[in-house]
């Protein structure tokens, strides 16, 4: 499987040619330098480089943003807690041991049981609001108030 770059530049030289000509800019087609091919045996194999966005970043700076957000989770956001558990989940649980690690898998967990908290609270207090309000009038706590009329 060969992937391939477009490369698009515009010459001086050949735009005004182009623009009389066509109105498209010169487009040449050009073979990835990132993307290795090796051939072993017939077989065509590719090794790609590992994903900067996740590997540029360095331990401590993951811990002070999993800190962060951990603690933004107090403030009755529970949203942040499950983000901080998916982000963060594969360097506290699934890598190589490294130094900030414990760290990392407190602030994790504590986000994951914190997020099942509120989230068992949330529908728990849904459920019952639904199912009990027209026992309590609790109508007037919403703001549609059905009038029964069509």
């Amino acid at each position: 499987m060969n992937l391939y770059l477009i490369d698009v530049s515009s010459n001086p030289s050949t735009s005004q040619a182009n623009e009389t000509e066509n109105q498209y800019p010169e487009v040449r087609i050009r073979q990835n330098p990132h993307i290795h091919h090796h051939v072993h045996d017939g077989v065509q194999t590719e090794h790609r480089p590992p994903p900067n966005w996740r590997t540029s970043i360095k331990m401590d700076e993951k811990l002070t943003i999993c800190r962060i957000y951990y603690i933004a989770g107090f403030f009755l956001l529970p949203f942040f807690w499950l983000v901080n558990f998916v982000w963060h989940y594969n360097d506290a649980y699934l890598a190589e041991p490294f130094e900030e690690q414990p760290q990392f898998k407190r602030y994790v967990l504590r986000s994951g049981i914190g997020f099942v908290f509120w989230s068992v609270l949330l529908i728990g207090w849904v459920f019952y609001f639904q199912t009990q309000r027209n026992y309590y009038n609790w109508d007037y706590l919403t703001f549609n108030f059905p009038t029964g009329s069509a």
